[in-house]
């Protein structure tokens, strides 16, 4: 399996393309209010990539398993003391 996730940005465009092997999909983000880059920033994104990521998941192993799930819910959290500087006290919960 092929991941692959491109982003362009000029003045009020933003362009998010993500792909996994042939298929391809749009994502729609807002730009910065300035219209420069992007309102959402990396370590939100890498929360959200968590959190979808154990989502799925779930989904994923359970139907192995023969086991309904139809609700998940995933809080992926984390820290950052300055920019630039790793994370920490990354954490996830979930509910089913």
């Amino acid at each position: 399996m092929k991941i692959v996730a491109k982003v362009e940005n000029s003045m009020d465009s933003n362009n998010v393309t993500l792909q996994t092997d042939e298929i391809v999909k749009q994502l729609s983000i807002p730009a910065k209010p300035n219209g420069l880059g992007y309102s959402v920033n990396g370590g939100e994104f890498l929360m959200l990539a968590w959190a979808t990521c154990f989502c799925n998941d779930i989904y994923r192993e359970a139907k192995k398993r023969e086991i309904r799930v139809t609700n998940v819910f995933v809080e992926a959290s984390g820290e950052c003391a300055a920019e630039g500087e790793a994370g920490f006290n990354i954490f996830y919960k979930c509910k089913l």
